[in-house]
């Protein structure tokens, strides 16, 4: 199914990679805010040694635009998790328009999905849920609790709060951060 391009549908652009300036189109939702240009610039200019041939865990897909850009910046794999019907349909319409075929689109709750899955590792995690739903540490729990990361994966974490909040694991350490009034934009590392 193609997205039809609609005056209240959102024009997302890729910043970087084999498919930079190509647009992701999504349909607007209250629920729903993808991470703006300039963020995710800073965010894949951290990543940028890393990215190539990894794996990544999108736990929140939404629009699909961390999942795409991975794929534009050659990442090897990315499993994005959504529990949207619409917002996988979008991801769907543009991975078909952009000619994507590395990405692993499933339709689940992340919680339910993050227990109940067999150990996989990743070396890229992103960690971006809807700011209502306050389950920022429950993520970070499970992901740890259940073996998702091995020695030197990077996890992403963008949220509302403060960083005294969160519950980091001890084998994770701070690599890089950057802060504006309200939003947090954090990268850790797996040291084990």
């Amino acid at each position: 199914m193609q997205i039809k391009i609609k005056k209240n549908n959102i024009k997302i652009r890729i910043t970087g990679g084999y498919l930079r300036s190509q647009y992701v189109y999504t349909q607007r939702s209250i629920n729903m805010r993808p991470t703006i240009s300039i963020r995710r610039e800073m965010l894949f200019n951290w990543l940028d040694s890393y990215i190539y041939e990894s794996s990544c865990l999108d736990c929140f897909s939404g629009s699909g635009i961390l999942s795409i850009e991975s794929i534009s910046r050659h990442a090897k794999f990315v499993t994005a998790l959504e529990i949207q019907k619409k917002n996988i349909l979008s991801i769907r319409s543009n991975m078909n328009r952009l000619l994507i075929n590395n990405v692993k689109i499933v339709h689940t709750n992340t919680l339910k999905w993050l227990n109940s899955t067999n150990n996989n590792s990743f070396d890229i995690i992103f960690i971006d849920p809807p700011f209502y739903l306050n389950i920022i540490n429950k993520i970070i729990t499970l992901i740890y609790k259940n073996n998702f990361t091995k020695k030197d994966s990077l996890i992403y974490v963008e949220f509302y709060g403060s960083v005294e909040d969160l519950k980091i694991p001890k084998s994770w350490k701070l690599y890089k951060i950057k802060m504006n009034k309200k939003k947090k934009y954090i990268l850790y590392k797996c040291l084990s």
